[in-house]
């Protein structure tokens, strides 16, 4: 019959891990969506999660870990609305659902209203190097995407020879991550809306 404690890292006896980590770890994530990496303390995450340190580091191993894996449950729960503007049929339609998707992400009920992979590690500190890189590579890449899209748009003729597609893809990149700038600042949905309708309407749409 299994031991019904086990022995913590200090060797004393504790709780054995029985929890939902699913529920754990999307605490975790909304903490460091909210506060970002620097911001959330050990005490911060054991409060929201329910847990003591040891069956944190158990479970998800250190802050690093923990906050790598809770970007990638953020990814794969939270970013199917990039894809899905991605996957529209035409360039237009990409580009509006690029910014209507991500307006009305921003405003949904239940998460911060900004982007966890721009808030989630913008600190300076060494500790925070890690983390920092990692939301870098995570733009980055996000942004790789969007260009496949637009090489994409170029062979079908909807974008034209005369417009540089890396600028294009930072531009677009730019003018959606400042949207979660504004949410971040108290943006309301309608204002959000009309600064996307502006911007659309400079690309040409």
């Amino acid at each position: 019959m299994a031991n019904k404690h086990m022995k913590t890292a200090n060797g004393k006896t504790g709780r054995p891990i029985s929890f939902d980590k699913n529920a754990a770890l999307e605490a975790a994530m909304l903490l460091f969506w909210e506060r970002g990496f620097e911001g959330t303390s050990m005490a911060d995450l054991t409060q929201a999660m329910g847990l003591n340190p040891s069956s944190i580091y158990a479970a998800f191993g250190d802050k690093h870990a923990l906050f790598s894996n809770a970007v990638k449950r953020y990814l794969e729960t939270r970013t199917q609305y990039a894809t899905d503007a991605l996957g529209e049929p035409t360039l237009e339609k990409a580009v509006r659902a690029l910014f209507h998707n991500t307006i009305a992400f921003l405003t949904t009920p239940g998460h911060p209203s900004t982007c966890m992979t721009l808030a989630g590690a913008m600190g300076c500190s060494v500790d925070a190097t890690p983390a920092r890189d990692l939301m870098t590579e995570i733009r980055r890449h996000n942004e790789v995407e969007m260009k496949d899209r637009f090489l994409e748009a170029r062979k079908s003729g909807e974008l034209t020879k005369d417009i540089n597609v890396d600028d294009y893809t930072r531009y677009i990149s730019m003018m959606v991550a400042g949207l979660s700038v504004q949410a971040a600042n108290g943006s309301t949905k309608t204002e959000l809306k009309r600064t996307a309708e502006l911007a659309l309407h400079y690309l040409g749409y």
